[in-house]
């Protein structure tokens, strides 16, 4: 496969649960305005958001390996960014914790 194709699948690998926390979200924020008394759903969904980034830093970090063992750098490079892009979010998630 060439690289674009590898680049597309990661950003497909994404967006997907992203995507599926954005829409659980929206229906629990809506779900939440309509009660008699709302209560604390943005706490659950940062906490959901960032169990979701933990999972996908830890699928990438062993698909880093993987990659570098199998000699496949520009690939593995690839990964390294979403890593970056991962560790940033999940650091400042905790940091708001």
């Amino acid at each position: 496969m060439s690289l674009i194709k590898h680049l597309v699948l990661r950003i497909a690998v994404v967006a997907i649960p992203l995507l599926g926390w954005y829409v659980y979200s929206e229906i629990a924020y809506k779900a939440n305005r309509m009660k008699e008394h709302p209560t604390d759903v943005g706490l659950g969904m940062a906490i959901l958001l960032t169990l979701i980034l933990v999972f996908l830093f830890v699928g990438f970090v062993i698909d880093l390996v993987v990659r570098t063992r199998n000699k496949q750098k520009q690939i593995a490079r690839i990964d390294l960014v979403f890593i970056i892009l991962f560790a940033v979010s999940i650091l400042y998630f905790f940091s708001l914790f």
